[in-house]
């Protein structure tokens, strides 16, 4: 009698879950994975012959069942409370989520290559390259015991070793490792906040010989208090404590935003409308573009130049998305910035677009873990 009932409630569950999967609309896209999810094959001689038929239709099944967010979030959250400390790359540490680091020494050294490269056929460029370290850095002693991670101190070395010396490097791990006891990395994403940030920014001034803007000089304010970030995507919890996304606004600032590509301009550096999506952190000049333009019409700011002159007039940021909430600082410091993203702009290569702008000074801005793992820097020449 009891292997039936088990039996009968083992076939209602199936056929629950088939049933709901199919009544139920299909979603485009996973707020929670950050991804399109797989839709309805279409089925032809070909693909069912080939297999591939199958094979998406295995992935549809896997993307459209239902409740499956509650399902995985379920999942992982039981295997926590089991004491598994390792989800999907990411690491249930003190307090926070923190992503796995294993350094890819070739990779780095392919991509210090091509920047040195940049540098000598450009001998006429100024560049200062800024290398942020990740939190698997400035709070490793928050790791469970049992972690195995490389340390990005000893990563920061080697890049230092590796750069041409006509390079500024710019490191700001000791500072943001001062700072650790305050907010300046996300709990549950894998970038830093404005207000570390900001910490980078000072410190890129002082290698620039520029002026920062002080801190008393913004508007400061929570624009939301209920971040959860793409490490806590990868292992979704119950429990988790949400991210405050935080907005540095200069008082009586003005600016201009072109995104270039995509033919839309803006008078803020905020998109305030990425608010009302999962990965609020588009908020920050609206997440990944190709190439974007700054233009700043606020004349308080000021450097230390000895001609006195304000801020400077031009400048090109070759990026990745630590970037993204730095730049809205550092729109004080220049009339125009040029923001390139090399996984996305291969329309000519940063040595023509210089040129081609008058360009006398280039800043990367680069997170240790870009650096890892990133392959574009070719596009560089």
């Amino acid at each position: 009698m009891r292997n039936r009932i088990v039996t009968i409630i083992f076939i209602l569950y199936i056929l629950f879950f088939a049933i709901g999967s199919f009544i139920i609309k299909d979603r485009v896209f996973s707020d929670m994975e950050n991804r399109n999810l797989a839709q309805f094959p279409k089925a032809s001689a070909k693909s069912i012959f080939s297999g591939d038929y199958s094979d998406e239709f295995e992935s549809y099944m896997s993307d459209q069942i239902i409740f499956k967010d509650f399902l995985v979030k379920l999942k992982v959250t039981e295997n926590k409370a089991l004491n598994q400390t390792y989800v999907n790359g990411t690491f249930f540490a003190e307090g926070r989520y923190i992503r796995d680091y294993e350094e890819n020494t070739a990779q780095i050294d392919k991509n210090v290559g091509f920047v040195n490269e940049f540098a000598q056929m450009n001998p006429e460029l100024n560049i200062i390259w800024l290398m942020v370290p990740n939190a698997s850095c400035i709070y490793k002693d928050c790791l469970p015991s049992n972690a195995v991670i490389d340390d990005q101190r000893k990563t920061m070395e080697h890049i230092k070793d590796k750069v041409d010396e006509s390079i500024i490097f710019v490191d700001p791990s000791e500072e943001l490792y001062n700072a650790r006891d305050e907010y300046i990395y996300y709990k549950t994403d894998h970038h830093w906040t404005i207000n570390g940030a900001y910490i980078g920014y000072k410190k890129l001034c002082d290698a620039l010989k520029m002026e920062a803007v002080d801190v008393s000089e913004y508007n400061i304010s929570v624009a939301s208090d209920d971040f959860l970030g793409t490490l806590y995507s990868d292992a979704p919890v119950f429990n988790a404590d949400k991210d405050k996304i935080i907005i540095y606004e200069r008082k009586d600032g003005k600016y201009k935003v072109d995104y270039v590509d995509e033919g839309f301009s803006q008078d803020s550096l905020y998109n305030y409308y990425k608010l009302d999506i999962k990965d609020k952190y588009q908020v920050y000049l609206d997440g990944n573009h190709s190439i974007i333009r700054i233009y700043n019409d606020n004349n308080k700011s000021k450097d230390k130049n000895d001609d006195g002159e304000g801020k400077r007039d031009k400048i090109i940021v070759v990026k990745d998305s630590y970037a993204h909430c730095l730049l809205p600082l550092l729109a004080d410091n220049y009339e125009e910035i040029i923001v390139v993203d090399l996984r996305y702009y291969h329309e000519k290569t940063v040595s023509d677009l210089a040129k081609e702008e008058g360009i006398s000074d280039i800043i990367f801005i680069n997170n240790i873990d870009f650096i890892n793992t990133d392959d574009n820097f070719l596009w560089l020449m």
